[in-house]
């Protein structure tokens, strides 16, 4: 009776642990033919939209510069805003003198910019650099606007200078970064 016993115990755990694995080998089989299909879904769509792996790949890598140029320009906010408050309990350090240090920010900015301008400048055929000089002047004007904008937005007329130059430094430092971006691989 024993081995009876021991016969059918035996036959339903290697009827389970059949079942089990089974079961195991099919998710991964289904897992494998999903993955599959979204491959072949991703290989259609690039060929639809006539786009390669290296269109991809040079898509992330400025995806990339941009979310990493953003999280400079925040810190560097932060560090400002934190540069601000201790200034602004520093009775030695007067209005003028945050002014002047936004001011020499905002032209470490711009020759930074000069710098960056000049090299996109010597990559770019007659053509593309008309187009590049027209879309240049256009965004040195709006930077302009814009800041001025930004700066009359606030009601006391004695933080509009200093507003007005950490305007002109920030939104530099992005076309700067976006104009990096567009050197691809070349560095400065």
């Amino acid at each position: 009776m024993d081995n009876l016993l021991y016969l059918a115990l035996g036959a339903a755990l290697t009827w389970a642990f059949y079942f089990v694995q089974r079961r195991v080998e099919k998710r991964s089989a289904v897992e494998a033919i999903e993955r599959n299909q979204k491959l072949l879904d991703l290989k259609q769509g690039l060929d639809e939209s006539n786009t390669n792996l290296d269109d991809l790949r040079h898509f992330e890598q400025r995806l990339i510069g941009k979310a990493e140029t953003a999280a400079r320009i925040a810190d560097n906010y932060f560090t400002k805003a934190e540069e601000v408050a201790r200034q602004s309990d520093d009775a030695a350090v007067t209005q003028r003198d945050m002014n002047q240090q936004a001011l020499e920010e905002f032209h470490r900015a711009d020759a930074r910019l000069a710098t960056v301008v000049t090299h996109l400048r010597r990559q770019l055929d007659d053509e593309t650099l008309a187009v590049f000089d027209d879309a240049h002047r256009s965004w040195l004007q709006f930077r302009d606007r814009y800041a001025r904008f930004v700066s009359q937005s606030y009601a006391g007329g004695a933080v509009r200078p200093l507003i007005h130059a950490v305007t002109l430094e920030s939104i530099t430092e992005l076309w700067s970064n976006e104009l990096e971006t567009q050197l691809g691989d070349e560095s400065l």
